[in-house]
């Protein structure tokens, strides 16, 4: 087993488009609208959304049939880069009260299952992971914390979950050969923001993975 292939193959997947996508688009001063967005593929209604002329807590209200932002441009701009979703990604876990661009994820390496088995058998290892989420959503009084953090954690399932149509199904191998499952399983962790403006979540992830496997 291969075990930092194993974790730097799931962070890429956890920073792909939904939770991390960027585009360019053109702004308007005082519209909700975007014009000539690059690529919409990733988008997903409700992600917070990050640029150039874009309000701070501004959040994706459509996208089709065009793109509109919760909150209006501040300037006119043309092909602006964009980020939906974290705005700071890490394997290195940093506490929120720190200075750090909000939403922010943190993928931690915690614990391993091994199995026992018979000395012919391949041995089975179950990698035990935690993805700690954390949202901002501001100084609104209207603003519901647990809001972000709830379509955070859509973004999470969307990314961590193939499609129904993949050829394994709904099981997701990371790509890789040994591993015979990533998924969210367990309790999932919520502080819905008792400070007021920030939601933070503990989703605990387990890869199985063969033992004497290399993964590639």
């Amino acid at each position: 087993m291969n075990r930092e292939v194993v974790m730097s193959t799931l962070f890429n997947l956890l920073t792909a488009a939904p939770m991390v996508f960027n585009f360019t688009a053109d702004t308007a001063t005082g519209d909700v609208t975007l014009g000539n967005v690059s690529d919409t593929s990733g988008l997903l209604v409700g992600m917070p959304v990050n640029g150039p002329g874009i309000t701070e807590h501004t959040h994706l209200a459509t996208i089709t049939p065009t793109v509109t932002l919760t909150l209006p441009a501040t300037t006119d701009a043309t092909a602006q880069p964009m980020l939906q979703g974290f705005q700071t990604a890490s394997r290195r876990l940093r506490q929120p009260s720190e200075d750090v661009d909000m939403p922010a994820l943190y993928l931690l390496d915690i614990a391993e299952q091994h199995f026992p088995r018979q000395s012919n058998e391949p041995g089975r290892i179950i990698i035990e992971c935690e993805l700690w989420v954390f949202s901002d959503v501001g100084e609104d009084p209207d603003a519901v914390p647990a809001g972000e953090l709830n379509t955070l954690l859509d973004a999470l399932e969307r990314a961590i979950d193939p499609p129904i149509t993949s050829p394994l199904g709904r099981r997701q191998n990371l790509g890789l050969h040994g591993v015979q499952y990533a998924r969210i399983e367990g309790e999932v962790q919520k502080d819905p923001g008792h400070n007021g403006r920030m939601a933070g979540a503990i989703v605990p992830i387990k890869i199985m993975v063969g033992q004497n496997v290399d993964n590639y």
